[in-house]
Formats: structure tokens, C-alpha cells, sequence
């Protein structure tokens, strides 16, 4: 008896730590980047009422690679939070979220700058 227990409890602790289960509020994708080597994408999730998790993530072939995360409020979900323009040299950014600049390079060679 013990047995059976535990093997029907058995998936339900693995899955608990896994962070989609987190995400369960999964509410849309956008492309912001696309070449035929790598796609800049962002995911939006809500977290809990009022609150919402963007993800940006770069993704090559079947791999993708965690940019950045940080959570908004409802106030700048609604608002247009994100500028982002395109050049040669890679992607631009614009965003009040972050106090200083970043700079990221993807796996791709893509040059990404976060700024104010």
C-alpha cells in the first residue's frame, strides 16, 4: 500500500519544482527580432492578480537561452512599457523598468542594449 502511494505521488513532487507550473497564466509570445540564424522573442505571464512576468528570451534552432526577467505591475502592463528598434548592430530596448544600462550578446552574436 505504501508503495502504490508513493508511486502516485511520485510525479507530483517532481513536477513541483518545475517553473512552468509557476507561469500557469501564460498570456502571449511576440517576436521582436528575427533573422535565419536567431528570434528575439518576449513572453508575458500573470503572476498574481495585478502583477506580470515578461521574459525575453533568444532562440536558435530547437535552443533557447534566458535574456532577462522581471515582473510589472498592471499599471505598465497596460502601458506601452518596451521602445524597440533594430539596426545593423544589433537591438535597442528602451524601457523606464531598468535604473542603468545593459549589455547582453547572444549565443547569435546579437548585440542587445537595455536603456532608459
Amino acid at each position: 500500500m505504501k508503495k502504490s502511494v508513493f508511486l502516485l505521488l511520485l510525479p507530483a513532487l517532481l513536477f513541483q519544482n518545475c517553473s512552468f507550473l509557476e507561469q500557469r497564466n501564460f498570456m502571449e509570445t511576440k517576436i521582436i527580432s528575427s533573422n535565419k540564424n536567431e528570434k528575439i522573442i518576449y513572453k508575458y505571464y500573470q503572476t498574481r492578480q495585478g502583477e506580470y512576468k515578461v521574459d525575453f528570451y533568444s532562440v536558435r534552432q530547437a535552443d533557447s537561452t534566458k535574456l532577462f526577467e522581471h515582473t510589472i505591475d498592471h499599471a505598465l502592463f497596460t502601458a506601452n512599457t518596451y521602445s524597440i528598434s533594430e539596426n545593423k548592430n544589433g537591438l535597442i530596448i528602451k524601457t523606464k523598468l531598468f535604473p542603468e544600462e545593459r549589455k547582453l550578446v547572444t549565443q547569435g552574436g546579437k548585440s542587445i542594449i537595455l536603456t532608459r
